[in-house]
């Protein structure tokens, strides 16, 4: 059975604590980090932006499923270390999830509005599933290593390392992959408990 959704903030292990909002908008620069991709003002509007940061590193154990509820944005100033799959599936709301070190885990699901930035490295033992809108977003500005980029969604902005095979899309990627994906919760389902996506 697959793991239930919660928020970065009561994620096992997490230790998110507030910061204001002068202080965060100061520190944190996301037009910067987002490689002049998005600002505050694209995701917030004029309404006050909710800082959380949780200090040192953010280990997960075992398959981790993360859906957010209210807007907010979520530094770690360390790296996020996950033993087992990261599914972030963010519906309607943005909580950009920056990681100020590296992120490691065996793969990477993002969904919808799912926002990652990066400034370490992203290392993944397994694949990189960027299934997403246009307001995914997804920056790397370390080194990058990934088994397999797959891209059923074509949208988003997604700024990786040059290293970065191209993606498997459109009918490449239709015609590889497990004939039991059929819908976005599903590939949800197969990246959480380890299953194979593509035929080969």
């Amino acid at each position: 059975m697959s793991p239930k959704a919660q928020p970065y903030t009561t994620l096992t292990g997490a230790r998110f604590e507030p910061l204001a909002t002068e202080v965060g908008l100061e520190r944190y620069s996301l037009i910067e980090v987002s490689d002049d991709s998005v600002n505050y003002e694209d995701l917030f509007g004029g309404r006050d932006v909710t800082f959380v940061v949780h200090e040192g590193t953010l280990s997960l154990s075992g398959p981790t499923y993360v859906g957010n509820e209210d807007p907010m944005v979520c530094v770690v100033e360390g790296d996020v270390i996950v033993d087992g799959p990261l599914v972030i599936r963010d519906v309607g709301v943005y909580v950009p999830l920056w990681i100020k070190g590296s992120l490691i885990a065996s793969d990477l699901l993002l969904v919808h509005e799912a926002q990652v930035f990066i400034e370490g490295d992203l290392k993944l033992t397994g694949n990189l599933v960027t299934n997403g809108t246009d307001a995914t977003h997804l920056v790397v500005h370390g080194e990058a290593q990934v088994g397999a980029w797959l891209r059923p969604s074509q949208r988003g902005a997604i700024y990786l390392p040059a290293s970065i095979p191209d993606p498997i899309e459109g009918d490449a990627l239709v015609a590889r992959l497990s004939p039991t994906l059929s819908s976005s919760q599903s590939w949800v389902e197969h990246v959480l408990a380890g299953q194979r996506l593509l035929r080969d």
